[in-house]
């Protein structure tokens, strides 16, 4: 990761303001059109979860914003991002499941793969093993097709980490639509960057498959 110089920063008189806010944080809900990767995913029998959730990571790493981190009033951009997403135990409870850096679709899957093995044979934990800061944070809820979320925090002092959410996808029109919410950081990240991310996702669930597979 690398240091930035706030003071040198285009994003400084921003940076200033949105962290006096006692919630700077902000969210957007979008549907993103999974047609295409969902049928992939049948055809050459895949886990939808773990290629939609590496699709997330792999467009995260693509918006430089999201890679930013505030640590004790300093700025500090990542050059990878990582997953942890809750997964749903056998007693209805969850689990934080790490998944490691989206940048190679194989070994993630492989990584991922195994880690839901893991849990599914009663591995239980919500302590996070990533200490770096450079983390995303996941959710699923398949059971909603939501137009809006909302997180439980802690309120600690500029938590600048994205925290991103999919829900149950359905039928619309001539689409396959999946509700996705993205929650970030104001001082970090503007409602541009948030919209740059939802066109990358678009482009990476309709053509990544496509063009590496």
């Amino acid at each position: 990761m690398k240091k930035i110089n706030i003071d040198t920063w285009y994003r400084k008189e921003h940076f200033d303001f949105y962290t006096t806010f006692k919630q700077p944080s902000f969210n957007v809900c979008a549907t993103v059109d999974i047609t295409k990767t969902l049928n992939y995913c049948k055809e050459n029998q895949l886990s939808f979860f773990i290629c939609s959730l590496f699709l997330v990571g792999y467009t995260a790493n693509q918006i430089e914003s999201f890679r930013f981190r505030i640590n004790n009033n300093e700025v500090y951009v990542h050059d990878e991002l990582e997953i942890s997403c809750t997964v749903l135990n056998s007693d209805e409870s969850f689990s934080f499941g790490e998944f490691g850096s989206s940048s190679n679709f194989d070994l993630f899957y492989q990584h991922a793969d195994q880690q839901l093995a893991k849990i599914k044979k009663g591995y239980k934990t919500l302590k996070p093993t990533n200490n770096r800061g450079n983390e995303i944070f996941c959710s699923v809820l398949p059971w909603l097709h939501f137009t809006s979320f909302s997180h439980a925090q802690k309120q600690n002092e500029h938590d600048s980490i994205p925290r991103i959410v999919m829900g149950k996808y359905k039928t619309i029109h001539n689409e396959i639509a999946m509700p996705v919410s993205v929650e970030v950081h104001h001082a970090i990240v503007d409602g541009l960057h948030v919209g740059q991310y939802f066109e990358k996702l678009q482009y990476n669930f309709n053509h990544f498959f496509e063009q590496n597979y």
